[in-house]
Parts: structure tokens; sequence; C-alpha cells
């Protein structure tokens, strides 16, 4: 394992300048025009949004986002029809092509240890999802896939002082983009989100925000980051620096590519920071950490560690109960085996959703992280499909 790393790792050096031009330039389509088309299936475009709420971060990262949207096939063939929506948020890979390519998977599994591969279909993503609908039970629906990444990876879909209004860019600007240029069902009763890892801290997190924007969420391995977890991710720090250093690295987080190796444990807890403790005024990475180093040994600093405590799903299902309530759907999984550590404290959400009350479904599965994560997104996007009522 660790030879594979280093030989990504090489590799990510040769091209690592790259990293530096940020996100890809979109490709574009122009909006599906409101008329019949002859098609024979569903399809994925392309289009751009401005959304405001980024404009002016303190890390630089773009406005302007590529936006993937699944269209199936009787919105071409029945221009009067309007369809529900299933937002799909991102994890790690951390793009919004993340359920289109294999490859960053494979990168991920590599500089994360992960034990297990993806099961990618091996055919295109728009195939995939026209199965589901012609085969697996699947009730159309329009499917968009945003990209939310940062500059070291995932925005953990919060509002931050230096990352910009990550939650408002979904729940807001998104959500309105959609709905004014798609023939949506615009209402919160026809409106799903879904995701994985930090996708689905973002999306529950966000449905029990916000029930007047979303009804139903579904996350798979929700991303849990508990005292346990930062401390062993404080320790690995300094081993993930001392992995790089050869090939001319600097300590800390490196700008992320999800086509590259990347420091997994640096850029998690600089991107989650940014995200949580953010600190304008101190640079270079604008964030705080919750731990310092004595003798090479992390120490906590309690105080920030409960300003962390106050994001995470246990906390802010408590925070958002009377939201988490009116959601018509509550479903998560974890994989028993989950190799970053989210199996434990899945299963204490999900005590704790029971504490309170809060109608929900927790399965628990043989597997790790990624393990059957194809398998379990056409669990969820086949029961969202089917939970919004009928439309007149």
């Amino acid at each position: 394992m660790k030879t594979k790393l280093l030989i990504l790792i090489l590799l990510g050096f040769f091209i690592l300048p790259a990293c530096q031009d940020d996100f890809e330039t979109p490709d574009t389509d122009v909006l599906v025009p409101e008329k019949a088309v002859v098609v024979q299936s569903g399809t994925i475009v392309t289009t751009t949004i401005h959304s405001k709420a980024l404009e002016g971060n303190l890390v630089g990262d773009p406005a302007d986002r590529p936006v993937y949207v699944y269209l199936p096939k009787s919105y071409y063939a029945d221009p009067d029809k309007r369809f529900p929506v299933i937002y799909s948020l991102h994890g790690m890979p951390a793009w919004g092509k993340m359920m289109m390519e294999p490859v960053p998977f494979e990168i991920f599994k590599q500089v994360a240890n992960l034990q297990v591969s993806v099961d990618y279909p091996g055919v295109e993503l728009e195939d995939w999802l026209n199965d589901l609908v012609d085969n697996k039970g699947m009730k159309e629906a329009i499917i968009v896939f945003p990209d939310a990444r940062t500059l070291f990876g995932v925005s953990s879909y919060t509002n931050s002082e230096v990352l910009g209004k990550c939650e408002d860019y979904i729940c807001n600007d998104l959500v309105k983009f959609i709905d004014s240029n798609y023939r949506t069902i615009a209402h919160f009763n026809w409106r799903a989100i879904t995701g994985h890892c930090a996708g689905a801290y973002g999306a529950l997190k966000l449905a029990m925000k916000h029930p007047d924007v979303f009804r139903y969420a579904a996350g798979l391995s929700p991303a849990h980051f508990p005292r346990e977890t930062l401390m062993y991710m404080a320790a690995m720090m300094p081993v993930e620096d001392d992995m790089w250093e050869p090939m001319g690295a600097p300590a800390g987080p490196i700008p992320y590519d999800p086509m590259q190796p990347y420091k997994f444990v640096n850029n998690s807890v600089y991107f989650l920071m940014q995200a949580w403790l953010p600190n304008p005024s101190n640079p270079p990475y604008l964030a705080d950490l919750p731990f310092t180093f004595v003798d090479g040994t992390p120490v906590m600093d309690e105080e920030l560690m409960k300003k962390i405590d106050q994001q995470n799903l246990m906390a802010l299902s408590t925070k958002y109960r009377n939201g988490l309530k009116k959601l018509k759907t509550v479903y998560f999984d974890c994989g028993m085996s989950d190799d970053l550590m989210m199996y434990p404290p899945n299963q204490l959400f999900d005590k704790h959703l029971s504490e309170m009350h809060v109608k929900h479904q927790f399965e628990r599965f043989e597997g790790t992280h990624i393990d059957h994560l194809y398998q379990r997104t056409e669990k969820a996007l086949v029961m969202l499909s089917n939970d919004f009522p009928e439309y007149e």
C-alpha cells in the first residue's frame, strides 16, 4: 500500500502545478428548450451557475460552478410535464462529477488507505440512471449533481467567512437556478437531497435546517468528526508530511485536484477547519486548528473542540429537532467496517434520533466506507423517487 501511495505521490508532483489552476472550465450545454424533442432515453446536460453566495470567498474559489443535471426521458417527450428533483451532494472525491469517473475513486482509495475499490458500474452515469428508471423501480425525477469543492477539498456545505456561504449556495442559489431553468415541481414536497460522506453530512444537515426547501433526505456513510477521530487525524498529519517531504512538498495541505494524488489527512483537517473554525486573521490557511503539538504529541484545545462539536450531526439534530420532524424521509446507512471510523458515531446518531423520537431509518451493512456505493446510491434514489407524492 505504501508503495502504491508513493507512486501516486510521485506522479502527482510531476503535475502538481496543474493543481494551481483550481477548477476546470465547465462545458456548457444550451438549456433544454421548452418543446418536444425526440429522444430514446434520459440524458445528463451540463450548465453553469453563478453563485452570489460564493462571491468574494477568501481562498479564491470560483463563484461560477458546473452543474450536471439528469433529465429523464419524459422530460423531452412531454413538454408540459413537471418533475420532482433530487439533489446529490458529493463527498470525496470532491467534485460534481464524483459519480461519473472511476479514477478519482482509485486515487481516494490509495491516499486514504481504503480497503476496497468502489463498485463503479462500468457504464456512463446517464445509462446507469436510465436503467434504474427502466428496470429498477426508480420513478422519473430530475437529479442535480452540483460542484461544491474548495481549494483543499470539500466545503462541508457550511457558511464560512473563509470559504463563502456554501450552505446558501445549495439551498438558495442552486435551488432557485434549477427551478428557474428546468421544469421542476418547485415545492418542498417534491424536493429531496442525498449524498455520500461529507455529502451525506451536508444532505442531512441542510434538510433538517431547511425543511421548507427539502422534505426528504438520505445520507450514505455520513461524516462525523468526534474528538477521537480528530486526535487520530492530528497524529497522522506529520506522518503524511514526512511521506511527501522527499518530493519537495511543504508541510500542510496542498491544492486539491480530483485527478491527482493529494494529502488526504492534512487536506481534510484544513478544509474542515476552514468551514468550522475559520479565521481570516490567521494566514496562510485562514483557519484555527483545534490542537497544538507539544513535543510531537497533539494536545486538544477544549474550547475550539466545543465549537466543532456544535457542527456535528448529534448537536445539529438536537438544535433542529423540529425541522427533522417535518421531514418525510430520514435515511442513512454505514458499513460496519467503515475504514474512516464513521460506524461508531453513526450508531450513536441512530440512537440519538430514536431517543428524540425522530422517525428515521438506519441501515447497517457488511462493508467499508465506499463499499457497494453505487448499489447503495441506487437504493437511495429509488426510495426517494418513490416517496414523492403524485403530482397533477
